[in-house]
């Protein structure tokens, strides 16, 4: 499975979004096989891709999908009317209740904030939370862009001193997003939370015989379970290439050729570090 989206919330990495790695990704069928053996039923309108899992609470399942067209085939799948000729939906499992919940993503112009938008900002996606029912939950979700301090700033306008995913200064990609999650009655923010994408780099080994795939994120320092979340510090040797989070810069034997003092034309090997 690849790490392909992360949710921050209070500097906690709180649900994590894999992506299916191959046809036979046998960490990925494992859980695609809990959410069968407890909604044996489950007849999704596409394979699943994306599957999420909430970190601290392994009952807690999720499955991201396209919504359908109402004149597709494929729309007798979904088990009800709202989930149709939307953008994309995220089922939520409870496996330990056996109960399913929704976020449903609209498509542009679907639906608008229930606040006005801050100043520098754009609209990624916009979403409402549903129940086992159909019922929406009276939360509205709004995913937004821009810099970092134009979003932390409509965060202080809508709610002083509310809790912040990460710290300001740190650099993101720039397909995150920030989810602001407000109560639809009173138009109230709820809390802000951060849809990150972590960056995926192929390294050595400290030992240099073989590679793997490391993540890494500059909010690493600001996360309270990096761990859990799977993202390490990044690190470079000494001319900024990335090297596995274990190594010893210290230890990294770098040498070049000079040439040899009283014999021309004749090079020897030196460390780097001594020159």
């Amino acid at each position: 499975m690849i790490l392909f989206r992360i949710y921050i919330e209070d500097n906690r990495v709180i649900n994590k979004v894999y992506w299916k790695n191959q046809a036979d990704d046998a960490g990925f069928q494992a859980l695609v096989a809990q959410i069968n053996a407890v909604f044996p039923n489950e007849n999704l309108p596409y394979d699943n891709l994306a599957i999420g899992v909430n970190v601290g609470d392994s009952n807690v399942l999720t499955i991201h999908q396209c919504s359908v067209a109402q004149d597709s085939a494929l729309a007798a799948r979904l088990q009800n009317d709202l989930l149709i000729d939307k953008d994309f939906i995220r089922y939520i499992y409870d496996l330990e209740n056996a109960t399913k919940s929704y976020e449903i993503f609209y498509k542009n112009n679907q639906a608008y904030p229930v606040q006005p938008l801050g100043a520098g900002l754009s609209i990624y996606r916009i979403s409402d939370m549903v129940d086992s029912n159909f019922n929406k939950t009276g939360l509205q979700g709004v995913y937004v862009r821009g810099s970092n301090a134009d979003i932390f700033t409509w965060a202080e306008t809508l709610k002083p001193g509310i809790t912040m995913p990460i710290t300001v200064g740190r650099q993101l990609n720039d397909d995150d997003s920030f989810k602001f999650e407000f109560n639809t009655a009173t138009k109230e923010l709820v809390s802000v939370k951060l849809f990150a994408r972590p960056e995926r780099t192929m390294v050595w080994n400290s030992a240099g015989t073989d590679t793997y795939i490391e993540y890494t994120a500059d909010y690493f320092e600001d996360l309270a379970n990096p761990e859990e979340a799977e993202i390490v510090k990044a690190k470079y040797d000494n001319h900024g290439n990335r090297v596995a989070s274990d190594t010893a810069i210290e230890d990294i034997k770098e040498y070049i050729m000079v040439p040899k003092e009283g014999e021309d034309g004749v090079f020897e090997k030196r460390k780097l570090s001594e020159i």
